[in-house]
């Protein structure tokens, strides 16, 4: 994804979820890297049980909306709104990072992340 795009995909991300601005995600765990469905593992797929679960594609605008409603969706109501604040705070940091992380991946890099900027 162009650095150009990044804040409209942060503007699409915030009106789609509703995620905005938060002070505290929940904080624990480490964090996985991409997995891709197909089962290729270009980093460490330590944590990820799922092969077939959805994943995240940062190739276009339109891509990466439809993968994070699709992602999104296959969370349980109780672990969206960490999901939203884990994309926003990804998205923040290491936005290309999320090119083919699953929902369980999001989750665990944004807690990953929380500690490391929240000093934890």
């Amino acid at each position: 994804m162009s650095i150009w795009k990044l804040p409209a995909a942060l503007i699409m991300v915030a009106m789609v979820t509703g995620c905005g601005p938060s002070d505290n995600p929940s904080a624990d765990a480490a964090s996985d890297q991409a997995t891709t469905t197909n089962g290729a593992a270009p980093h460490n797929q330590a944590g990820s049980s799922d092969r077939n679960a959805p994943v995240l594609d940062t190739g276009t605008e339109a891509s990466l909306q439809e993968s994070l409603d699709r992602v999104r969706s296959s969370l349980p109501e109780d672990q969206r709104i960490e999901f939203d604040q884990s994309v926003k705070l990804i998205m923040d940091v290491e936005p290309q990072r999320l090119h083919g992380m699953t929902a369980e991946q999001v989750l665990a890099a944004g807690r990953q992340l929380h500690q490391r900027t929240n000093g934890g």
